[in-house]
């Protein structure tokens, strides 16, 4: 586990670096490098527990450095919680785009959602830590997450329509395969024995089939 810590770190101190010297990509790639170090530092100890400079060390940078680009952890997690929610809307554009069925674009949406959220984000445990964001920043996410909620109902509906999924409340469809993606930050590692993209096509056939009608069901 040392070794697999020390390459991990080793990693994003590399991007860290890439990140400050290529100024077309700055932006973007210091707050994804930034918040895959700090949801590897908060997972081992906990949003609450973990301080910037622990964070810095993952960066193998200075506190002082670390404060050019963000003020506090607050800042950090509503950023891990905004590429989040920006890459479900993402995955949630292709799958309507595929022209599938309804229950083709679910299971295509929690495929691509899933490989984007391990790929990108790692071992990011932070997404469960929801509420220690500014009122305003909890706000935002939770209006962008509310919006794609209506959306994903609205396909499980067209799915219950079209006789694809045994008829269900849309709303508790959508709490049931959300909350298994969601929970996924919680015991995910990047250099487990089960990759990213494997993960999201065994978590897209579970959540297919256990959507689907059964013969046993009215």
């Amino acid at each position: 586990m040392g070794d697999a810590d020390s390459d991990f770190r080793e990693m994003i101190a590399d991007e860290w670096r890439g990140a400050l010297n290529d100024s077309e990509h700055r932006q973007a790639m210091r707050r994804l490098t930034l918040v895959r170090a700090a949801g590897r530092a908060f997972g081992r100890k906990g949003f609450h527990k973990t301080t910037l400079d622990e964070i810095a060390a993952e960066l193998s940078v200075t506190k002082p450095m670390l404060y050019r680009y963000v003020k506090s952890k607050q800042e950090i997690l509503y950023e891990c919680h905004r590429i989040a929610v920006t890459m479900a809307e993402e995955a949630y554009e292709a799958a309507i785009l595929s022209g599938q069925s309804p229950l083709e674009q679910i299971s295509l949406f929690a495929e691509d959602y899933v490989a984007r959220i391990t790929s990108t984000l790692g071992s990011c445990v932070v997404l469960t830590e929801f509420f220690s964001m500014t009122d305003e920043d909890t706000a935002r996410i939770q209006a962008r997450r509310a919006q794609l909620d209506r959306k994903l109902r609205s396909l499980v509906s067209q799915a219950i329509e079209a006789g694809e999924i045994a008829p269900c409340d849309a709303k508790m469809a959508v709490f049931f395969f959300m909350g298994a993606i969601n929970g996924i930050s919680r015991w995910f590692m990047a250099d487990g024995s089960i990759e990213g993209p494997e993960i999201a096509k065994i978590f897209a056939a579970h959540i297919t089939a256990s959507l689907r009608p059964t013969k046993d069901m009215p």
